[in-house]
């Protein structure tokens, strides 16, 4: 009998890898994260505000994960993809696909209304009246319409996520699905992270913003435009989350904890309850080149727990000092390129000249500088200009 359970095991495993190996192999690149969704839509594709839009364009970006509280299920993003950078109302209509995937593009089609805004927590831009202005969310959610949402909250090419979140930890592999580059994976890079991230936006929610205890992903293809409202989970089967996608650059991908994003709402994630299981998206990793995570991350050390609470402690002492230094655009704490195990506090620069770093101490009261060239963040909104035609 003892055999025979472990037999029926075995084959299941390896259906499952069979399983999810295929859906790897056809998951795009971002093409059919764009397109108009068969009804109940999966999430991890295009949408966004149905008036997001100018004279000149319109802007979208991605339907993240399904949460509830409880009683109602809603969608969850970004506040300035589905609240265009607080300039939204309760009862706006959210489009699937977005504004810059409709066709003509920018068609303002209530048909395609798949929620309505619900709530979403202000963005504080930084101003001469409030120069110490923060944030720890770029987050809205959004009331389901009954029957355009999957109920299971499915997220095309993942599948079905737990419910249970997950803590960002440095070297932790991770995946998302969005609207412009489909699935991707990577790793986590940096936590504790403060980053200043430039908002464009279509004529709303212009300006600057400091965010803080935020996750750094790499590599830079992890995103683009109009990823923005990804969720970011983990390589378990079922995959947690991990957080909310919302700024990044060519070379980095920056996210909300997930933890801070529900915390902001009241509500938890809807998916299966169901234990983790067999960590297929790491495999598949080193066995398909673009899929999985990156080779040489996922070689990268764990950080010592002790380390990164010295390095965490340092960052914020010094965090004031170091961001008003020219050229600086956050900072945050990863692993060190010169001890395997221990913590550095990373530096992220627009351009890393040698001017940058003589002005930057090598070591911080026993830690060690590293400076991380980032160029600008902003935040990963999707832009079409307006079809005239």
């Amino acid at each position: 009998m003892r055999l025979e359970r472990f037999r029926l095991s075995a084959i299941g495993t390896v259906l499952g890898l069979i399983f999810v190996l295929a859906g790897l192999l056809s998951a795009d690149t971002g093409p059919a994260h764009q397109v108009l969704q068969a009804r109940p839509i999966l999430l991890g594709t295009s949408g966004g505000s149905i008036n997001d839009r100018t004279r000149s364009q319109c802007c979208g970006g991605t339907l993240g994960a399904l949460v509830t509280d409880g009683s109602t299920q809603y969608v969850l993003s970004n506040n300035h993809v589905m609240a265009r950078s607080n300039k939204g109302a309760p009862g706006d209509g959210i489009l699937q696909p977005g504004l810059i995937d409709q066709a003509p593009v920018c068609a303002q089609d209530s048909n395609d209304v798949v929620a309505t805004l619900s709530v979403f927590e202000p963005i504080h831009f930084l101003s001469f009246s409030n120069l110490g202005a923060t944030n720890t969310v770029d987050a809205a959610i959004a009331q389901v319409v009954v029957g355009k949402v999957q109920s299971d909250g499915a997220i095309l090419d993942i599948g079905t996520i737990s419910t249970t979140p997950a803590t960002a930890q440095i070297g932790m592999a991770v995946q998302k699905s969005g609207r412009t580059t489909g699935l991707t994976t990577g790793s986590v890079a940096a936590v504790n992270v403060t980053i200043s991230v430039k908002y464009g936006g279509c004529g709303s929610g212009r300006g600057l913003a400091r965010f803080t205890n935020q996750i750094r992903i790499t590599p830079g293809g992890f995103s683009s435009g109009g990823d923005s409202g990804s969720v970011v989970l983990d390589d378990a089967a079922p995959p947690h989350a991990v957080g909310l996608l919302f700024a990044g650059s060519d070379t980095d991908t920056f996210a909300n904890p997930i933890q801070s994003v529900l915390g902001s709402f009241g509500v938890s994630l809807v998916g299966t309850s169901g234990q983790a299981g067999f960590p297929l998206g790491r495999w598949l990793g080193w066995l398909l080149p673009g899929r999985g995570v990156a080779r040489a991350e996922a070689a990268r050390p764990a950080v010592n727990a002790s380390a990164q609470a010295l390095a965490r402690y340092v960052m914020q002492r010094h965090e004031a000092a170091i961001m008003q230094q020219g050229g600086v655009v956050g900072l945050g704490v990863g692993a060190s390129e010169l001890v395997p195990g221990e913590a550095a506090v990373e530096v992220y620069v627009v351009r890393d000249t040698s001017a940058l770093r003589g002005a930057l101490p090598a070591w911080l009261d026993g830690v060690s500088i590293k400076v991380v060239e980032t160029g600008e963040i902003t935040a990963r909104t999707g832009f079409c200009p307006l079809d005239e035609s």
